[in-house]
């Protein structure tokens, strides 16, 4: 019989420790969560240059501080015409204001636009970004299949990516080409509808301490 309540008391005492640890895990994981991303992050200004730019360009920093969305206004690459209408590019620079202790990175981009696109010609998606003093420039790029006639969406993963310096807070840079080859196309990046944009999902990561 005491043989048999020993048993049960260490039995007691390894579920108790159980709890315990799962408590602990569950504890930690809720501070990692809760550190994915700064207090605060706010975007001080942005400068738009190219002929794919236009002053109407509207940004929006989501509440999580984990995507920026750019809404386009004409960006429209087209074989009719000249052949500088077959790029379009728009790149843009704002400045991050976030705590020290903190790099951010980009890693995913996602378009969103309309093309019109025939079957012996070919429409080009890319993006780039990179942070002003540093060296290091990451990149994407989406070729649509053809034919193509109506609304495109497509995300990509940056697959090498590039992080800021810790407590520097460098401008982020973004350029995005939307490029034709070939004799009867029309690719879109507009926001006649306010569906068509660029999404880019932002990555944070604490500094290692001194």
């Amino acid at each position: 019989m005491k043989l048999v309540e020993g048993e049960c008391r260490k039995r007691s005492r390894a579920m108790a420790r159980q709890v315990v640890l799962a408590a602990v895990l569950l504890m930690i994981t809720a501070v990692q969560a809760s550190a994915q991303t700064p207090t605060e992050v706010t975007i001080g200004y942005v400068t738009y240059a190219g002929n794919g730019c236009n002053y109407d360009n509207n940004y929006v920093l989501s509440n999580d501080y984990k995507t920026i969305t750019f809404i386009f206004d004409g960006m429209v690459a087209t074989t009719d015409g000249s052949l500088a209408n077959k790029r379009e590019h728009c790149q843009m620079s704002f400045s991050m204001n976030y705590p020290d202790g903190w790099s951010v990175s980009i890693g995913q981009a996602t378009g969103r636009g309309l093309a019109d696109i025939a079957k012996n010609s070919e429409g080009i998606y890319e993006t780039h970004y990179y942070f002003s003093r540093q060296t290091g420039t990451a990149m994407v790029e989406r070729k649509m299949k053809v034919p193509k006639v109506g609304s495109f969406e497509f995300t990509e993963d940056f697959l090498t990516l590039v992080w800021s310096e810790c407590n520097n807070a460098p401008n982020l840079n973004i350029k995005t080409v939307v490029r034709l080859e070939g004799t009867k196309a029309m690719m879109a990046l507009d926001s006649e509808d306010t569906q068509f944009q660029l999404i880019y999902n932002l990555q944070w990561r604490q500094c290692p301490e001194n």
